[in-house]
């Protein structure tokens, strides 16, 4: 069986020196988004894995120069297995106390947390710093990034000592994966912060449907529902409401668009006109009663009210 310690071995590298961290969020966005990031964000990904807590922190403390990082893509062949990209190959300096003033001006660590929710702990006004990795991609293995595959049995423990991983290689791509697919519609849902930060696919997806799309507020949960026709369809419809240039009723003009998530109630055919997809926007305001109790107001009844 070829696994992840040969390919290490092919390279030189003592399997001794690598912790290995396997990146499985529980936030389904992030999951889904993170292979993407590698190559679309890559500072976001890096501000990502520099932060651990409890047993991931100590595993990370304890002297080896290397990291293997790989992320979820999908599962694999045998029940309870997944399969993980390789992210890259980093240096760890080991840990160092990094100060709160200096997290909070981190650019890539506030989108991360503003827009999956990640970093929890700036939530609290008690902490003063945090363990700090600055891990830094290491150029061996590059050509491998995004193209080795391992089949893996995930457990809480996401980092290992890569000596004792069985971690069998289930495919190397003639191409780099990072650029994943996007989900189906149905499934898509799609934050304010990650409409700049797509995957190639994604961005073409999106510009190829038309379709009645759903914004809720996560302030509030409050409700718009729209249509997307024309040039850039669902992807510059979308973009322009995040710009504020399509906040056209009354109950999106006064709010926040960062904190905007977009989803797709009803796809329609690409070649659908802008009259049949109008219809149907009609049809979905009124199931969802979003005029009345949503963000669809008509200019004249929010002046009355």
């Amino acid at each position: 069986m070829f696994d992840l310690s040969d390919v290490l071995a092919r390279a030189e590298i003592d399997p001794r020196d690598v912790n290995v961290i396997l990146h499985s969020p529980r936030d389904g966005d992030l999951q889904a988004m993170l292979p993407g990031l590698v190559s679309t964000r890559p500072a976001a990904m890096e501000a990502y894995q520099c932060y651990h807590t409890g047993p991931a922190t100590r595993a990370l403390s304890q002297g080896r120069p290397l990291v293997a990082s790989f992320v979820k893509t999908g599962s694999g062949r045998m029940p309870g297995t997944s399969l993980m990209l390789f992210a890259g190959l980093y240096k760890n300096p080991g840990p160092r106390a990094r100060p709160r003033s200096e997290i909070e001006a981190d650019a890539e660590v506030m989108w991360l947390h503003s827009t999956f929710g990640s970093f929890r702990e700036l939530r609290s006004p008690d902490w003063t710093e945090w363990t700090w990795f600055d891990l830094s991609l290491d150029e061996r293995l590059e050509e491998m990034r995004g193209r080795l595959v391992i089949e893996m049995r995930l457990t809480q423990a996401y980092i290992r000592l890569a000596e004792n991983l069985k971690a069998p290689v289930a495919a190397i791509h003639a191409e780099s994966a990072f650029d994943a697919e996007p989900p189906p519609w149905r499934r898509m849902r799609i934050g304010a912060g990650l409409l700049g930060a797509l995957p190639s696919r994604w961005s073409a997806r999106l510009r190829e449907w038309r379709s009645i799309y759903l914004i809720v507020d996560q302030t509030d949960g409050a409700r718009y529902v729209g249509s997307a026709y024309g040039a850039e369809n669902l992807l510059g419809r979308w973009r322009a409401h995040v710009a504020g240039e399509a906040g056209v009723t009354v109950g999106l003009r006064d709010r926040d668009p960062s904190r905007f998530r977009f989803s797709i109630p009803q796809l329609t055919s690409p070649a659908a006109p802008a009259e049949e997809v109008i219809a149907l926007e009609q049809t979905w305001m009124e199931r969802l009663d979003t005029v009345r109790f949503g963000l669809n107001r008509p200019q004249e009844a929010a002046d009355a009210a």
